[in-house]
């Protein structure tokens, strides 16, 4: 039988390499950056929840988030990723 501890490191290390990437999906328009949604990408699919939690997006890639934000004149959208990559 596998001690407590050992359990434990297999455990982190198999959250490790799963755990999806952070973003944020942000707008600029002038010298203001909005947040308007956060965000996983897993290996294979992303998913973004609104920043006021009234509206999810499941998709292909994180990038396609910007999809859904709406176009204006003056307004730079863009993805930021929250910490480094660990893929």
């Amino acid at each position: 039988m596998t001690d407590q501890t050992e359990l434990e490191e297999r455990a982190a290390a198999l959250v490790a390499g799963q755990a999806p990437r952070l973003f944020a999906a942000v707008v600029h328009k002038n010298v203001h950056s909005t947040v308007i949604g956060w965000g996983m990408q897993f290996e294979d699919s992303a998913y973004m929840v609104s920043a006021d939690g009234r509206n999810q997006y499941f998709l292909a890639a994180a990038e396609n988030a910007l999809n859904y934000v709406r176009d204006e004149p003056d307004v730079v959208k863009d993805i930021v990723w929250v910490g480094p990559s660990t893929r």
